[in-house]
């Protein structure tokens, strides 16, 4: 791990000050119980510990997933921190998954978005990617979710010029996760973040993502802010038809 990084900043390699609020959203927010769980992380990459790396040291026994082999340094990372042995990888497409459900937690972070870069409808894509979370999911077991929120229009246009957005990424808005989440029966969720993506350096983002924390948020709408994060349930029996009761909580609960 690089030195003077948290684990948390690790684990989630960017943007960290508003991206890790998701994890402190997701423990808050999960009725899981405390250990001898199994978590399935999809779209695992790059080259810092992913959130294998935080599941791990939460005591999960973790399988880090990614559409291509793991780098040295991600499995390193996990090695670094004394928890290698308690994960395991493999290749695995979202959109092609195994059959059986075998996972207490599903956790993903930017990985729908990506969905929208090679053309066709992205839209159903993304729709197919969780319906294969969920069936990957035993009853009672929860999708950790963390990712772009449309925000704004200034979002909308800054990333189109020098995001991936000029790639086509698809990001997410907060009306239409009712309908990304439609397999499962309840979801918790809330925005996060306002000024912090226009940071052009790491510590320039957590300067801005402490102010977005403290003071932005306060006056922004949820439907402008550029991450959204939450915990989606599976409840034993069939995939429900009539889509989930969705709860959007104020960022202070994150």
């Amino acid at each position: 791990m690089p030195r003077g990084r948290t684990l948390v900043e690790e684990s989630v390699g960017w943007d960290t000050v508003n991206w890790s609020r998701a994890l402190t959203f997701w423990e808050h927010h999960s009725r899981l119980g405390p250990s001898g769980l199994k978590a399935l992380e999809v779209g695992a990459g790059g080259d810092h510990g992913n959130l294998s790396l935080w599941l791990a040291a939460k005591g999960f026994s973790v399988v880090c997933s990614g559409i291509e082999e793991p780098k040295e340094a991600l499995r390193r990372s996990h090695a670094d921190q004394g928890l290698g042995r308690a994960v395991r990888y493999e290749r695995l497409d979202v959109l092609d998954m195994p059959s059986g459900a075998r996972f207490d937690v599903v956790a993903f972070k930017s990985v729908l978005g990506a969905f929208g870069m090679n053309g066709g409808d992205a839209l159903a894509l993304q729709r197919m990617a969780v319906l294969n979370m969920w069936r990957v999911l035993r009853d009672g077991g929860e999708l950790w979710f963390a990712e772009g929120a449309r925000g704004s229009r200034v979002h909308e246009a800054l990333r189109g010029r020098f995001g991936w957005g000029r790639s086509g990424w698809r990001y997410v808005s907060l009306g239409e996760l009712g309908d990304l989440m439609s397999p499962f029966d309840d979801v918790d969720c809330t925005t996060l973040g306002v000024l912090g993506l226009l940071g052009r350096s790491e510590p320039q983002r957590r300067a801005l993502g402490a102010l977005d924390r403290t003071l932005v948020e306060r006056v922004v709408p949820e439907s402008s802010r550029y991450i959204v994060a939450g915990v989606a349930r599976k409840r034993p029996g069939p995939c429900p038809g009539a889509g989930p009761s969705v709860a959007v909580h104020d960022r202070q609960s994150a």
